[in-house]
């Protein structure tokens, strides 16, 4: 659906051409680490996917799930130096923009299994 799409992998590359912002971490200064950051917004994204297009069949509300699940795995490889830390202010923005773009992804090929 979104991981084996071009656009996916257009977003990776957005995501290796800033990784110098993921070069320096903050000491952990509170208990949230990037992995924690990262799943609540994918999870949060996933979930207001869901509630937009409320009349997606069980199999494609699992596949989105399956699609995340991926999405982390991913981060987590790109990312496996700094997964533990805590992330700073333009670490999560940069974080919510990716995630918002990845939220796009899925409207947009949702949309054409489910139109509203």
């Amino acid at each position: 659906m979104v991981t084996d799409s071009e656009g996916y992998i257009q977003l990776i590359g957005f995501l290796t051409d800033n990784l110098a912002l993921f070069e320096h971490t903050q000491a952990q200064q509170n208990p949230l680490t990037i992995c924690d950051y990262v799943s609540e917004q994918l999870s949060e994204s996933v979930m207001l996917v869901c509630r937009q297009h409320e009349h997606l069949e069980s199999e494609h509300r699992f596949t989105v799930i399956r699609e995340i699940d991926a999405i982390v795995n991913d981060l987590e490889q790109v990312l496996s130096g700094v997964w533990m830390s805590s992330p700073t202010q333009q670490q999560q923005q940069f974080i919510d923009e990716f995630v918002g773009l990845i939220k796009n992804m899925f409207d947009n090929q949702l949309i054409a299994v489910d139109p509203i």
